[in-house]
């Protein structure tokens, strides 16, 4: 499995993930996707593509990033990093940016802790799976949007979920946008 880290950040501003990425003394290559960027190390090896041309992540020295994005008007997703790479250690350079990433974004407070018996205070924000895929690191703008009341689900919940999660904020007086 992937070595992965979500975290809370506004959406549609200057991602401090991007930036810390950005800020490598080599930094990626940034291949703008639907949902966020595949960040390719060149120097660390060449891209490994499947039979249809698509590049193969396990074998190829990439990092996908997930940025927040607006659902439904009134929620944010959360955004998350996946060094791809199984193992990360066939490519050295890309286990030690991992190590450096989890280093930095471990720096910042825990939005939500996973572990049993972990104190949440914001657990109320965090709806559908948002609160399901480990610890959630809660950068600045993130953690201000969570003080301030906002909700966050994760990028991966589908209609269903979000139109469950509408419900739900309808009763304590949110309305969804369709």
């Amino acid at each position: 499995m992937p070595a992965s880290f979500w975290f809370v950040e506004e959406p549609c501003q200057s991602s401090e993930v991007l930036q810390w990425f950005r800020a490598l003394p080599s930094p990626p290559e940034e291949i703008a996707s639907a949902k966020g960027y595949t960040l390719y190390f060149r120097a660390a090896g060449p891209l490994a593509l499947k039979v249809d041309g698509s590049i193969d992540g396990s074998r190829s020295p990439v990092v996908t990033v997930i940025t927040p994005s607006f659902r439904r008007g009134v929620m944010w997703t959360t955004g998350s990093v996946h060094f791809l790479p199984m193992p990360v250690s066939q490519f050295p350079d890309v286990a030690k940016i991992r190590k450096q990433f989890g280093r930095w974004v471990e720096e910042h407070p825990l939005a939500y802790d996973p572990h049993i018996n972990a104190d949440n205070p914001f657990a109320y924000y965090l709806e559908g799976s948002a609160a399901n895929r480990g610890a959630l690191y809660g950068l600045p703008s993130g953690m201000a949007a969570l003080a301030r009341g906002q909700f966050f689900v994760d990028d991966l919940d589908n209609d269903l979920v979000l139109d469950r999660v509408c419900r739900s904020l309808r009763l304590r007086g949110i309305e969804c946008e369709s």
